[in-house]
């Protein structure tokens, strides 16, 4: 286990306090730490070759948090909310990076959210030393879809342990090959992405209207072929595919983080049927709406 140093003295409860559950996920026993002005809730499993963390940190101000582990490895490190600075590299929401060694990571203030995997040699014993391939790459809607089933399902045989450990190389495969795509397809000020990027936002804050290929063709001025080709070469994703990861997971958020009817949380998420939106919900999690909610 690496050692962490954290930035002040702080207290370890045994149980989370409650405005903090919706931080928690299924998939591991989460650990609570805090202080006046900082606390972190952590989960954590262990793979084969692999540890693996899901980390809130909550702070008041600038907080330097440091790791350090003795044995070989190397760190893939996605951040899900806020923004922080690891070793020399600034990461904001949707981001991730690859790095090895000792870690330095300055937080911004507010809350920050990511997904931690320590790596060692016997799982990726070529990019241990393959250090020209550690750089940032954006998270996906493949790769968001493998954390969500990551850490929302609990584990509860032989089976679906097996299944988190193939979805978790299947995750770290896919980001390291991202890493790996041609520079010119992360070219600044590239209007293709600039366009895509624009379409990526006016998707997420119209979750609840009906969103279609043609639509967004129309809106913005571009053939679909031409949507659909540029849509894949930067996200990685169909744009139906990632308006559906993105619906599914303003759901999550909203049955884990708020009361709302599950009525109400559909009809935000672009389903006028509940049925439809519970189908959907199923297949996507493994679990209903209300599971779902009763497992936060």
């Amino acid at each position: 286990m690496p050692a962490i140093l954290l930035p002040q003295k702080v207290e370890i409860f045994p149980a989370i306090p409650e405005a903090y559950q919706c931080y928690v996920y299924p998939f591991s026993k989460p650990h609570f730490r805090t202080s006046s002005s900082f606390s972190r809730i952590e989960q954590t499993i262990v793979v084969p070759g692999c540890r693996v963390s899901s980390i809130v940190n909550i702070s008041e101000k600038k907080t330097v948090i440091r790791y350090h582990r003795k044995n070989t490895f190397v760190t893939l490190q996605l951040v899900l909310r806020g923004a922080f600075i690891c070793g020399t590299t600034a990461l904001s929401k949707g981001e991730y990076n690859l790095d090895a060694g000792p870690q330095r990571l300055l937080l911004e203030p507010g809350i920050n959210e990511f997904m931690r995997f320590e790596i060692s040699g016997e799982l990726l014993p070529v990019f241990v030393k393959k250090r020209q391939y550690y750089t940032t790459g954006v998270i996906t809607g493949k790769i968001q879809s493998l954390i969500n089933m990551i850490r929302n399902t609990a584990i509860k045989d032989d089976i679906q342990q097996l299944a988190r450990y193939t979805q978790i190389t299947e995750l770290i495969t896919t980001a390291i090959t991202n890493l790996q795509l041609p520079a010119k397809k992360t070219i600044e000020n590239d209007p293709d992405r600039e366009l895509i990027t624009r379409i990526q936002a006016y998707i997420n804050e119209h979750l609840h209207q009906p969103i279609s290929l043609s639509g967004l063709a129309g809106i913005y001025d571009i053939s679909e072929s031409k949507l659909k080709q540029h849509f894949k070469k930067y996200v990685n994703s169909s744009v139906q595919v990632y308006l559906q990861e993105q619906r599914m997971q303003k759901a999550l958020n909203m049955l884990q983080q708020s009361d709302a009817k599950i009525v109400f949380i559909a009809n935000e998420v672009g389903y006028n049927n509940v049925s439809s939106f519970n189908r959907e919900f199923r297949k996507h999690y493994a679990c209903t709406p209300r599971e779902a909610r009763w497992k936060r």
